[in-house]
This record gives structure tokens, sequence and C-alpha cells, in this order.
């Protein structure tokens, strides 16, 4: 017969890790064995934690989602590094983790989390609004990640609470340009799935974006005025609470910059013009005086906002992955740019409404359904679907039947 799998011993080797930490965790003040299975930064934690935080806790506490949503929106790291969550997502899905942005404070502004995690994780508050600085809920990998502002793994019954004993997290703290903790990032998983990857994925992540924050943005750009940018169905632009009188042509290359984070002439002129035989001198007059317009917040080779930049279509996305669907219909004024031809807009707008349609198919209130078929009257199935999920005594439910009747009217 033949030995045990890799799996087995590598699980087999895990619960022992697992039994002595917890043998350790009883008593905090202990003179460490040789050889430890516990980090010192581990124990230092427990020792801060044993006098201030009860470990019977179940779960971290979690704030409002629209607190959270606008947290997010605000964050330095979401409008300097645009590129972030996409850069998490795929490091995320490669291992089956979760993972998460944090602010200062340990509180989760941004998640992606495999489906078959979502569940486990809802339990314990590892979800957007859930705080885990170690003051609040004891020795976990975003919280001594923050206390030690360095990289950490806490495995386990490393926890200090008894909910997420059953949890491994590498963390690791991001620092602005001026040094200070702006954030962290956090990859989470079950302690049976603990891969040894996870830390230095986590480190690399934080070293890239603290670069990206040092490269080309100074601290006075990253915190000073903010350019707001409505494209869903009317046009607008605000930037620092001041209305700016663009045309579509700027809007349309604000929002190709503000989704790409950066663009050369010849790909620009791409997503703008397409196969158009427009010149490139053209699209450089555009430039510059788009440039003027926003006070030489543009860099050029290649092409780059220099402020933060918030777009309504964005935060519409944000909610659908979030799973807020009524929210991102409350959004939903109207398609991204219907006037525009540009190719990458044409795309954005395609997606978006993609995106929204099938969130309303699956999980679409009468209240949100309402919404978007003010923009498309004509959407049956969609009409069709939630007037089957609503419940009977819904009091949107007679103007969803009437909307319905129009739709299907000859």
């Amino acid at each position: 017969m033949g030995g045990q799998s890799p799996q087995s011993d590598m699980i087999n080797d895990l619960t022992r890790r697992r039994e002595a930490i917890e043998r350790a965790k009883s008593d905090p003040w202990a003179t460490p064995p040789e050889p430890d299975h516990v980090h010192p930064g581990v124990r230092a934690s427990w020792k801060r934690c044993a006098p201030a935080i009860r470990s019977e806790m179940d779960a971290a506490p979690v704030d409002a989602d629209d607190a959270t949503r606008e947290r997010w929106d605000d964050s330095l790291l979401r409008r300097a590094v645009p590129g972030l969550a996409g850069q998490l997502e795929q490091a995320a899905a490669s291992g089956e983790l979760i993972a998460c942005i944090t602010d200062p404070d340990g509180r989760i502004l941004w998640q992606s989390t495999p489906r078959w995690l979502r569940p486990k994780a809802s339990r314990v508050g590892l979800v957007p609004g859930g705080v885990w600085h170690e003051a609040t809920t004891g020795t976990n990998g975003i919280g001594l990640a923050l206390a030690a502002d360095r990289p950490a793994t806490v495995f386990a019954t490393e926890h200090w609470i008894d909910g997420v004993t059953s949890w491994v997290c590498y963390a690791a703290p991001i620092h602005g340009p001026d040094g200070a903790q702006v954030g962290a990032i956090d990859l989470s998983t079950t302690w049976k799935r603990a891969n040894p990857l996870g830390l230095a994925t986590v480190t690399s992540l934080a070293q890239v974006v603290e670069h990206e924050l040092r490269l080309d943005r100074s601290v006075a750009d990253l915190l000073g005025p903010a350019l707001e940018l409505g494209v869903l169905g009317q046009q607008r632009a605000v930037l620092d609470g001041r209305p700016l009188r663009l045309t579509l042509r700027q809007i349309e290359i604000l929002t190709i910059l503000s989704a790409l984070g950066t663009a050369g002439l010849g790909e620009l002129h791409a997503h703008l013009y397409g196969d158009r035989p427009v010149a490139l001198a053209t699209l450089k007059g555009e430039m510059s005086r788009l440039r003027r317009v926003l006070g030489g917040r543009l860099t050029s080779r290649p092409y780059r906002l220099t402020l933060p930049v918030r777009v309504d279509a964005a935060g519409l996305l944000e909610r659908v992955d979030a799973g807020d669907v009524e929210g991102a219909a409350r959004m939903y004024a109207g398609q991204v740019l219907p006037a525009s031809e540009a190719p990458f807009v044409i795309a954005q707008r395609h997606h978006l409404d993609v995106a929204l349609r099938t969130a309303l198919l699956r999980h679409g209130t009468p209240a949100a359904v309402l919404k978007y078929n003010s923009v498309h009257p004509y959407d049956i199935e969609v009409l069709e679907r939630a007037h089957h999920l609503a419940t009977a005594d819904d009091p949107l439910v007679p103007a969803l039947t009437a909307r319905l009747a129009v739709a299907t009217a000859d």
C-alpha cells in the first residue's frame, strides 16, 4: 500500500501547527517552546489583546453599507491607483482567495470574494464595512499588519477571536508618499487552503502600489481638487465643486483616461475615432485645450490625469459587483454618453448595460426594474422577470404591470 497523498500530508502538518498554536495561545505570557510555531509578532499581539478583547467574539463589527461606499468612493487608493482592484481580483482568483482593500483603521472598503466563500465570510464580518483593527477585533492579518506596520500572516488559531480561527489571512500595509499608512491589502481563505505564496503576493502588491503613489503624484495632487464626471444620461463635469463646460469629445477623453489610467497618443486616437480619418494633430489640439481647462492636471507621453476622478458609471458598476442591485439602478440615469460614437465609449456603454441588466434578471426588485425601464421601456424580459419575482403585496406591482402592458402592446 502506498503512503498518504501530498495533499493529506500538508493537511496533517497544518493540523499539527494549528493545535500547537492553540496550546500556546492559552498562556500568551509563557516562555515560547523550542521550536516555536508562533511568530513573535503574533505573540506580542496576543498580549495587547488579552486585557481588552473577548476571545469569544464571533465576528468583526460591520459599518453601514452607505458609509462604506462613500469611504471607498473617496479613498486615496481607489482614486490614485485605479488598476489596484483588478490586480487583486486576479491574484485572488488564481488562489481561490478573498481579496480586500482597507482604510488605515482596518475597515474593509472593497472586496472580491469567490462565491463558495461568501457565506463563511459574511458570518465573520469579512465583508465591506467590516472593521478589522486589532483594537476592535483582536489579532488578525489586517490588524497586525497595521499595528506592526509590516506584512503579516495570521494562521487559524493565531486569530484572537474564536469566530475566525478557521481562517488564514495575509496582509500588508500601504504607505503614502509621506510615509503615513493609507490602508492595507489582504488575502484570506480557510486554513486548510493556506498558501505559502500569500504573504509574498500581498507584500509585492503593496510595494507596487507605494511605488505608483510616489512615482509621479505629489501629496497635493492626491489630496487636492477632485473631478466628478457624470456620463450616465446627460454629461456633466465638476472640478472642486465648480461646474465645467466641456464638449462631448472632452468628456469622452476623460472617460477613457479615468478608466485606463494612461494612454499613448495612438491608443487614445483609436479609442476615440476608430477607423475614422482624423489627424493626430487634431487630437493633440483637443488635449491641449483640455489641459488648460483642467489647470494643467493632464500629463503627456503617455497621457495621464494627475487629479482624482470620480465617474458615476464606475460607481454604478462597483455597486453591481457588490450585489447592491437597487443602489446601482438608482444611479442609472441613462446609458453611458448616448450621443457618443467613440469605440471605447460604445464598448463601455454595452458593458454597463449588460452588467446591470443581468443583475436585474437575477435579483431585480420592482423599484430597480422601474428605474431601468425608464431608460429601456421595451425590455420585456426584465419586466416579466421582475413581475415574477415580486411579492403580491409590493406597492409597485401595479406600476410594473402597467409598464409591462405598454411594452407588450401591439
